[in-house]
């Protein structure tokens, strides 16, 4: 017989009976480390509406979405598409339109930003009010909009430009904060 046979089938043997140890090892008996659980996975929704109430449970205002996606990491909700009004019956004739905002779940803020347009029809018939920026942000409860964001403010033909501006909507007054420039046309 040979001397290679039985060296071979040792260290097939040996090799064999190393391999079965190893994976006869329990995974679940080594200590399990907490990782970072960034990423988290939160809902989505199509058609989204959030409503908000006034002290009695009447709604005060809508704020509607094509798609709603929580961001667990950050607390917020990403929104696009965004609309927000009031209820008419409350007399408050601002329409805010953007492209996406953030809803936190802590506080009582919408947070807008792309194109972002505050709309209104006048009652004086001199054509509607817009006020256009990239970035807004919007306390509906407290009919307060405000950004230090450039804006152009139309009103008709007319129109202003400036940096900043606060606007009270349910007393529709409109605060322009710096850099004002305006073109007013007969």
């Amino acid at each position: 017989m040979n001397q290679k046979n039985p060296i071979g089938i040792i260290v097939l043997t040996s090799f064999a009976l190393l391999t079965w140890l190893w994976s006869r090892q329990n995974p679940i008996s080594e200590p399990n480390e907490v990782q970072n659980q960034s990423g988290l996975i939160g809902f989505y929704l199509r058609d989204a509406e959030i409503i908000g109430t006034d002290r009695e449970g009447n709604p005060l205002y809508w704020i509607r979405a094509t798609s709603a996606e929580e961001d667990p990491d950050n607390n917020y909700l990403i929104l696009k598409n965004v609309t927000a009004q009031y209820n008419p019956s409350n007399n408050i004739p601002w329409v805010l339109k953007a492209s996406h905002g953030e809803v936190s779940n802590s506080a009582s803020y919408l947070n807008l930003s792309g194109d972002v347009q505050l709309t209104t029809e006048n009652q004086e018939g001199i054509g509607p009010t817009t006020v256009q920026t990239i970035e807004l942000r919007l306390e509906p409860e407290n009919f307060i909009a405000e950004t230090t964001a450039p804006v152009s403010v139309l009103i008709g033909s007319h129109r202003l430009e400036a940096v900043g501006f606060r606007a009270d909507l349910r007393t529709n007054q409109l605060a322009l904060k710096s850099n004002v420039y305006g073109q007013f046309r007969p």
